[in-house]
């Protein structure tokens, strides 16, 4: 036997690896086969018979044991034992590349709790004395819950890799991209799962997991493979089922944590005996806001910087065309407008313009007592202002005063908020805003969060939700223990209906809307503090792709959630190499004759009939060696993404009605189309019963080597 085919022989090792024995080449020259599909699929198969002097081979043959071929190591992974029409016993086998058993047992697990290393939690609540620095203000604190650090395909490998007990390392080829992600589970799971975010592809080679980028897997052979001339079956699969080209887009997953501190206010709204100090905790108690004494020292001094304690005094306008400064802390009026909050919004008045003050994001580091300010940043909050009070017995009446005033004349829209229209999530945010409590615009499950859970009968102001508690779908306001108010449906738009008539799963009561929830004792110098967190999608679009509407008609598909990308553009990137909104394409050569080939070989493909005429790679082999089986049939499958298979798909959709008539009709299967060329199976090409067979010089004398070499 020549070298070369001494190279392609098939050894299985014992279970204990102390023996080999070589397959019986018959066996291999009629049932080898190797299937190597890139970044998925590395296998062989073959079918061994019990044979007189390949008893041992055949019996060696046991699961998880080595086979050697072509200077690789292979794991059986299937064995299907049965007789032959001859009544020789026979065994299917299937092998799997020893690197891929060796990637499953590389894992990154996350650490579950033991007493040793409990997971801890705590309570996020406080009420603080109002005489502490430290104290929290009201506000919104927004975080970014699902933000990844971005990291290198190096990095990952090393990860998985250092210090692994297995043997096995990895080779990089090519330029990849940092991306956010995370490296858990199985390496082999993972490399199949997350490659294709660093758009690279794996191959394995004895104990090395090789990674490369599409310019460096591809190279160039200068092959052509041409239809009717050195290949006769091309066959390209249309799949229009999983078209998408409408859908809703979310991204960028925040937590908004809502700080409420809630006051009655003292009521002093003059100064007393030129004292500004009442009037400063007054507006303070009502925003919200907790004082020390150094931070009423550094309110006192700017204000006797700016007006002397004057509240309707008028500066000048700096040489800007925006007008005068005005007042107590010489607003102007477009800023004082900006910040002020109703129904404190007299420009004039000292207690308004401290209000306004006490709503300028950062304030204590914009002024210094010492030199005038120009404030800046986002308000606080525009929510209106309602002092609160232990005996304020009218609060519930109002509450149910201004929701009833929209019953029947507000219409239900999906995700409005305002009087034009809203939805039920949107109608409880807008009162309770109205009625200072701070609520930034979110969903049903996100006002979960804004009280304790109560139970019936239910009073004025508890929020009823409808839904398990964490998957709640809808919410309204209580009125009383019998009357609700809330956004149903978009036939119904804002109702006024009993509680009874559709009973809710769970109740929340919410701190300082209504009556029955007011801290009792409340003063300037005590105050509540309720922190709230609420979820959501920072960054959402809806996404529709125009062109493959036009071609292929509406098909609308689920929403697209990214919760770790926080930038549109990177959003819109995403969605749009993600959706498939053209029809899916596969590209496969059958019967070919030629051999040598490799995962990543770049050939040229030429099929007049189609319009092809383009470069393509080649990312799977299936069929059986070349040189255990010469001429044995082969089929090579190419890459449906990038130019190369867009040129393809172009050639298809302006052609396709063009192509030859000789040429099989359409085949479809459900929803997917194939249309093949097959130059032999194309009665109207055969010149006659006995056509001849024309070999190439290179086929004749691989025959001759072939029959050479039979019985060395």
């Amino acid at each position: 036997m020549t070298k070369k085919y001494a190279e392609r022989c098939v050894f299985i090792e014992t279970k204990d690896a102390k023996q080999a024995y070589r397959i019986n080449w018959q066996d291999l020259h009629d049932s080898f086969k190797k299937n190597y599909q890139l970044n998925s699929n590395y296998e062989i198969s073959f079918t061994l018979t019990r044979a007189k002097g390949y008893e041992k081979v055949f019996d060696a043959a046991q699961a998880k044991c080595g086979v050697m071929y072509a200077d690789q190591w292979y794991n059986i992974q299937q064995r299907e034992p049965k007789l032959d029409e001859q009544g020789f016993l026979t065994m299917q086998v299937t092998c799997t590349h020893t690197l891929v058993d060796m990637l499953k047992n590389i894992r990154i697990d996350p650490q579950e709790p033991t007493e040793q290393n409990p997971d801890k939690s705590g309570n996020d609540s406080s009420s603080d004395d109002s005489s502490s620095d430290d104290n929290p203000q009201s506000g919104t604190v927004i975080k970014r819950t699902a933000e990844q650090q971005l990291t290198t395909l190096d990095a990952c490998m090393h990860k998985f890799l250092d210090n692994n007990n297995q043997g096995v390392k990895y080779e990089l080829h090519g330029n990849f991209p940092q991306v956010a992600i995370e490296c858990t589970g199985s390496l082999y799971e993972w490399l199949n799962s997350n490659l294709k975010t660093f758009s690279a592809y794996w191959i394995p080679d004895g104990y090395t997991v090789k990674i490369y980028d599409l310019a460096s897997l591809r190279h160039q052979t200068g092959r052509q493979l041409r239809y009717m001339y050195n290949i006769n079956s091309v066959d390209i699969q249309e799949n229009d089922t999983s078209i998408v080209n409408d859908c809703w887009v979310y991204g960028g997953k925040v937590e908004a944590d809502t700080t409420t501190v809630s006051g009655g206010g003292n009521g002093i709204t003059e100064p007393q005996n030129g004292d500004w100090t009442p009037v400063i905790k007054n507006a303070a108690s009502l925003t919200g806001q907790q004082l020390s004494d150094s931070d009423i020292a550094l309110v006192k001094a700017q204000i006797n910087l700016e007006s002397s304690g004057r509240e309707d005094v008028t500066g000048g306008t700096d040489g800007l065309s925006d007008g005068p400064a005005i007042g107590l802390l010489q607003f102007k009026q477009a800023t004082f407008n900006y910040y002020c909050r109703p129904p404190y919004t007299n420009i004039r008045h000292g207690l308004d313009q401290l209000i306004a003050l006490f709503n300028v994001p950062n304030w204590r580091n914009q002024i210094t007592g010492r030199h005038g300010w120009s404030p800046f940043g986002a308000p606080v909050s525009k929510a209106q202002i309602t002092a609160l009070s232990a005996t304020s017995t009218g609060r519930s009446q109002q509450i149910i005063d201004y929701c009833k005033s929209f019953v029947g004349k507000v219409p239900y829209v999906w995700g409005g908020s305002t009087p034009s229209g809203w939805d039920c999530s949107g109608f409880v945010c807008y009162v309770l805003n109205h009625f200072g409590i701070n609520t930034p615009r979110t969903n049903t499950v996100g006002l979960e969060g804004k009280g304790t859970i109560v139970n019936p009968p239910y009073q004025t102001g508890d929020l009823l939700f409808w839904g398990a508690r964490g998957g709640s779908y809808h919410v309204s306001i209580a009125m009383d223990s019998t009357w609700r108010v809330g956004a149903d449906n978009y036939q119904d738009g804002t109702v006024y209906r009993t509680i009874a008539s559709w009973p809710p799963q769970f109740a929340v009561r919410v701190p300082g809307f209504a009556d029955g929830n007011v801290n009792s004792g409340s003063s300037d110098d005590s105050t509540t503090t309720t922190t709230t967190s609420a979820s959501y999608y920072s960054l959402v679009y809806h996404y529709q792709d125009q062109d493959s509407i036009k071609k292929y008609g509406l098909h609308c598909g689920a929403p697209i959630t990214m919760d770790s990308i926080y930038d549109m553009n990177a959003l819109k990137t995403y969605v749009e190499n993600t959706v498939q909104h053209n029809p899916e394409f596969s590209l496969t050569v059958s019967n070919v004759d030629e051999q040598g080939y490799q995962l990543g070989d770049v050939v040229r493909l030429i099929v007049p009939t189609m319009n092809i005429n383009t470069d393509m790679t080649l990312v799977g082999i299936e069929g059986n060696d070349n040189i255990l089986h010469p001429h044995a049939d082969k089929t090579l499958t190419f890459n449906n993404t990038g130019l190369a298979m867009k040129d393809v798909n172009i050639a298809l959709f302006n052609a396709i009605k063009d192509t030859n008539a000789n040429v099989q009709a359409l085949d479809i299967f459900g929803g997917t189309g194939a249309r093949k060329e097959d130059h032999f199976a194309n009665e109207n090409n055969k010149k006659s019963e006995q056509s001849v067979i024309i070999y190439n010089e290179a086929q004749i004398k691989q025959m001759e080597e072939i029959n050479n070499s039979v019985g060395r």
